[in-house]
């Protein structure tokens, strides 16, 4: 490589490193300040795309990219933050998108010169060398022959070498490969529509009623959509999860969030014609008004929001107890995770995640059983307890389960298959249950991996009470 070239800024990079500067300096997530960043705004649409590229891949490949940058810095600890968020951006570039090296180099040096203009030299003489050693980096040509494959398969999908390897020996390496080649690559976008709007949501089709898929979220956005609550963006995956579990009777949803999933509930069961009546319980007061702010204008009735906590039901719905413990012929809990079957679309899960957190110990599957031990004393004799998770880890899905079920708790409980549940008799829902089969394994629990151009990865498992419990 020459010299490097001597170019303007480009306004998309200029904006990328504004933003993610700010985020680090706020300790906010990117992508909330994506669309709120005056600088974003003002670009042309094609630049607006390069910048988020760059935003939500720098953020999401961080280790890795100061892992590559760390072996040519003197005084790595000495680098201003200012200057290494610039630094990560052409490394960005020049480990996992296709620009040319030279312009990739150019327009680093000019992006640390706007932050630290005598640190210029040092930036060129850097992403020279990152530049020079991008491919054996990637290759792990570095490592030890034992290891590796594993430090590769790392590098190239920008994730921490433990949860590589944790899905791996979880998941198997053809999962880890399937995962690993779509990791920097932008997740596919679903919505759900509220019944009679699906045509007018555009796209194709999705694998529940009521899905639809290749839609433009911007023209929506334009058109007023999800503010009148006509549709929520949600995983397609995540639909079929919450499609499974709508049944007759009374539902008591917890960890019900902005209540994406009690948005689907309520349409399918108005598809289905079942006759329901919901309780959506948070723990925070914001995301229940939320919830109940959307269906009310979605013009979906019938539920009633509750703020507590899920671990102590008891004094959460003591109001509606009315002297005596209410029963639920379903009660769903969307159990609080690590997010691992969501990190394309939220960055900074793997770098923030602490292992020690998802361990079988940790204090992930510690709440989450609890959550699902809680929630079976509120299980009506033949009713059924879902437990859902937007994880890909063991540790926080089969074996919760395999620990509820060992437990006093949940001895009165059987698993049964999701793609078997009550709505999926209905005709207008049979395709579905063939989507959700192809997903569960032997035991009949449910999960997907996020893919190249596939949705994210998600878990749930159907608990079935015993009539005679």
């Amino acid at each position: 490589m020459g010299a490097p070239l001597v170019s303007r800024l480009s306004p998309a990079r200029r904006a990328a490193l504004r933003l993610l500067v700010a985020a680090a300096e706020r300790d906010a997530y990117v992508r909330e300040l994506i669309d709120r960043t005056p600088a974003v705004a003002a670009l042309s649409s094609r630049d607006r795309s390069f910048c988020r590229r760059l935003v939500l891949g720098v953020t999401a490949s961080e280790g890795v990219l100061d892992a590559a940058l760390d072996r040519y810095l003197d005084r790595p600890s000495k680098v201003s933050l200012r200057v290494r968020t610039a630094l990560r951006l052409s490394a960005f570039e020049l480990l996992y998108l296709d620009t040319a090296p030279e312009a990739a180099v150019s327009q680093g040096v000019e992006l640390v010169r706007s932050q630290a203009r005598g640190a210029a030299g040092l930036a060129n003489a850097v992403l020279r060398r990152v530049a020079s050693g991008a491919k054996t980096f990637l290759a792990a040509s570095d490592v030890a022959e034992g290891e590796r494959a594993m430090v590769a398969a790392a590098r190239c999908a920008g994730l921490p070498l433990w949860l590589v390897r944790t899905v791996a020996e979880e998941r198997g390496t053809e999962v880890l490969r399937a995962l690993a080649a779509g990791q920097l690559e932008p997740a596919p976008l679903a919505l759900h529509a509220l019944v009679g709007e699906e045509e007018q949501m555009g796209g194709a089709p999705g694998p529940v009623p009521g899905c639809r898929v290749d839609i433009d979220v911007a023209a929506l956005i334009g058109d007023g959509a999800f503010e009148r609550a006509r549709a929520v963006v949600t995983d397609a995956h995540a639909q079929l999860i919450a499609t499974a579990a709508v049944r007759p009777g009374t539902c008591l949803e917890i960890g019900a969030g902005r209540g994406t999933k009690t948005f689907v509930m309520a349409c399918q069961a108005r598809r289905a014609g079942f006759a329901r009546r919901v309780v959506a319980l948070d723990l925070y007061e914001h995301k229940a008004a939320q919830n109940r702010s959307r269906l009310e204008r979605a013009g979906l009735g019938c539920i009633t929001t509750v703020v507590g906590d899920g671990r102590d039901l008891d004094c959460a719905l003591g109001p509606l107890d009315e002297g005596g413990r209410r029963l639920f012929d379903t009660v769903f809990v969307d159990a609080p995770c690590s997010g691992t079957g969501t990190m394309r679309r939220h960055p900074e899960i793997p770098w923030r995640l602490d292992p020690a957190s998802v361990a079988a110990d940790g204090a992930l599957p510690g709440l989450q059983l609890a959550l699902l031990t809680e929630a079976a004393r509120r299980v009506e004799r033949g009713g059924e307890l879902w437990y859902a998770t937007c994880s890909v880890l063991k540790s926080e899905n089969d074996e919760v389960v395999a620990r509820f079920l060992a437990s006093p708790e949940g001895a009165g409980f059987c698993l049964e298959s999701p793609s078997r549940a009550a709505i999926f008799d209905e005709p207008l829902f049979s395709s579905a249950a063939r989507h959700l089969a192809a997903y569960e394994n032997g035991d009949g629990l449910m999960q997907t991996v996020p893919v190249l151009g596939g949705f994210d990865g998600h878990f749930c498992a159907r608990l079935v009470r015993r009539a005679a419990t």
